[in-house]
């Protein structure tokens, strides 16, 4: 009797546990650590905001650097996500940076991180989107100007869109 009772309740809770909807979500800007989403706010329009930092982020690489004349140099991958498919387009994206600073009371070159964010666009294709950052304390949400970076990378997987018929 009490064997029947113990499966009669587990094959409740698996059933429940099945029917119950899914509440996970996916990964956004703002669940990723140290990146400078209120020093966004400052330079992108409410709305264009909103959805950047919202949108479902597919990968995350995080660059570290110095700025030297104004470009970022010595850039290394800090963080990497996807087995390091995006790795390279982030080193890219990084030496291409040109960064514009008031810092000039020190000869020793700033640090820099440089974020890069994957998404995943509902064509199939994706977007990289870069953010430099200040690397000093207590300047975490200073962005440097200039530095917000967007490239298209094309179709994930390296498929073809489909041909729409026109009539």
């Amino acid at each position: 009797m009490k064997s029947y009772f113990f499966k009669s309740l587990a094959l409740l809770f698996v059933l429940s546990a099945a029917a119950s909807p899914v509440s996970s979500s996916a990964r956004s800007m703002v669940d990723i650590p140290s990146m400078p989403v209120a020093g966004l706010r400052s330079y992108m329009p409410a709305e264009a905001y909103a959805k950047l930092i919202n949108s479902p982020v597919k990968a995350w690489i995080l660059v570290r650097g110095q700025i030297v004349n104004n470009k970022v140099s010595g850039a290394r991958i800090g963080h990497s996500e996807a087995n390091g498919v995006y790795d390279k387009i982030a080193m890219q994206m990084a030496n291409g940076m040109e960064l514009y600073s008031d810092m000039t009371s020190s000869r020793l070159a700033g640090n820099v991180n440089v974020h890069v964010l994957i998404y995943g666009l509902p064509d199939g294709s994706e977007d990289a989107f870069a953010v430099a950052q200040n690397d000093t304390v207590g300047a975490t949400n200073l962005i440097y100007a200039r530095s917000i970076m967007l490239r298209h990378l094309g179709l994930a997987n390296g498929t073809k869109p489909k041909a729409s018929k026109k009539k």
